[in-house]
């Protein structure tokens, strides 16, 4: 399975593949701060579920603030953008050190500590991701995009195993502060140093002629005009929203409160999971590019739909739950980044060249209230209906699987819409650093479901 993803690698551009080595470090750093870990930390001090629901909204509903930093990416551009909220959200995101220093005066300051800290580095990602997408719309050329996706999601499950083994290794024993701030050390300092890789990549510079109204708040108006577009951006929210009710919010609390697993074994579940995906995610990319996004959506949906299903027999105590639950895991993982690597591989196809910006906003925008709303209304349900509340956020996982997968073949359609598909010239066209050179991994960041 190596072969296809090295074979992947060799077709993209050196700014593609510069853009995959800062994605290696920001993985590392969003899986420590705002992953599993942090679940796992938060319930280690008493917070409750529906406000563990909340913290998990706090990466995708803080996307909205995207739709304010048009200005600034075209006036500075992405890379400016990025390099700065990069840098804060990681500085601030150090306020989680002075949680054993406040818990002496009560367990509410601990637990106040963690959420705005959270909250903190949430909101400067936000404000700098306003360039993610444009910027990958820059480098990335049209032909490239499915194996930039599949080998993007390929490097970003392979650090995620790593990540996540690691994690592992550090929260076994009892769950106390200092194992879970040895997990935030190492986010922090990969946040940092995924800066210096950043500062490489090319492109990236302010967007020419910004008064006009392609690339101010007036473009808004003509992109909410593309019905396509926008029939597009709702299609895939109900397709993230069905991801976030299952392994973005209700297994792994599922894992902790229903199954009593530790977060030593919770973390060794969720790195074969990464696994799966680094072994599977380079075939959905030549899938997709083959028969379509629609086509890979429709059926990544379903498979999550029967994976969604299939939670609703590990009942906790029988005997085949903890093999079974690998299992599921796994396979809806999988299932999971395919449908990421079509949605996304889709979105960039409508982008409009004159008007990436707004378009990459929008998206954003959508696709964060689906992503955002789900953990709430999913902790609201486990806190109030427990074991039922579980069962409950399964079900909505399968019913969502199976309206956007059938959602999928009626409204997303391969955009070669020429000039609106075409790349956007890049900013060093000829140069050494556009030629093969570089790796690293995923937007994935930016979105999700994120950077």
């Amino acid at each position: 399975m190596g072969i296809p993803v090295i074979a992947d690698f060799s077709r993209l551009t050196g700014g593609s593949r510069r853009f995959l080595f800062f994605i290696v470090f920001n993985v590392v750093s969003w899986q420590c701060i705002v992953g599993p870990a942090m679940i796992l930390f938060a319930r280690s001090l008493d917070i409750q579920p529906s406000l563990v629901g909340f913290l998990i909204s706090f990466m995708p509903l803080s996307m909205l603030l995207v739709g304010l930093t048009v200005p600034l990416v075209n006036h500075y551009g992405p890379k400016r953008v990025m390099l700065t909220g990069w840098l804060l959200r990681n500085l601030l995101a150090g306020a989680v050190f002075l949680i054993p220093l406040v818990r002496g005066w009560g367990l509410h300051y601990a637990q106040f500590v963690l959420v705005a800290s959270i909250l903190a580095f949430c909101i400067l990602r936000a404000m700098g991701a306003g360039g993610w997408l444009p910027w990958l719309h820059e480098l990335v050329p049209v032909d490239q995009r499915g194996a930039y996706f599949s080998m993007e999601a390929a490097i970003t499950q392979l650090t995620s195993v790593a990540v996540a083994l690691v994690q592992a290794v550090l929260l076994t024993g009892p769950a106390d502060d200092w194992r879970f701030l040895m997990v935030y050390g190492i986010g922090i300092a990969a946040g940092l140093a995924s800066l210096v890789w950043m500062a490489l990549i090319p492109g990236g510079g302010p967007t020419r002629a910004t008064a006009a109204p392609e690339v101010s708040y007036v473009g808004y108006r003509a992109a909410f005009r593309d019905h396509a577009f926008m029939a597009f951006v709702v299609t895939a929210a109900f397709g993230y929203s069905a991801l976030t009710w299952l392994l973005g919010s209700a297994l792994v609390l599922y894992m902790r409160d229903a199954l009593t697993l530790t977060p030593a074994v919770i973390m060794s579940i969720t790195a074969a999971g990464s696994m799966g995906i680094f072994l599977t995610i380079a075939s959905w990319g030549r899938f997709a590019d083959y028969a379509g996004s629609a086509a890979a959506m429709f059926w990544s949906m379903l498979g999550h739909a029967v994976c969604a299903l299939l939670c609703m027999a590990l009942v906790p105590g029988a005997a085949w739950t903890k093999v079974a639950l690998w299992s599921v895991f796994v396979v809806a993982s999988v299932f999971n980044a395919a449908f990421n690597v079509a949605a996304n591989r889709a979105m960039l196809g409508y982008i409009c060249a004159q008007r990436r910006v707004v378009y990459s906003n929008i998206w954003s925008i959508g696709t964060s209230l689906a992503i955002g709303i789900t953990p709430i209304a999913a902790g609201y349900l486990i806190d109030h209906l427990h074991g039922v509340g579980f069962y409950a956020c399964f079900s909505l996982a399968a019913l969502f699987s199976v309206a956007c997968g059938f959602l999928s073949r009626v409204f997303v359609r391969e955009a070669n819409r020429g000039a609106a598909a075409a790349p956007i010239a890049q900013a060093e066209p000829a140069t050494a650093l556009n030629q093969p050179a570089g790796a690293a991994p995923s937007a994935a960041d930016a979105t999700r479901l994120a950077s």
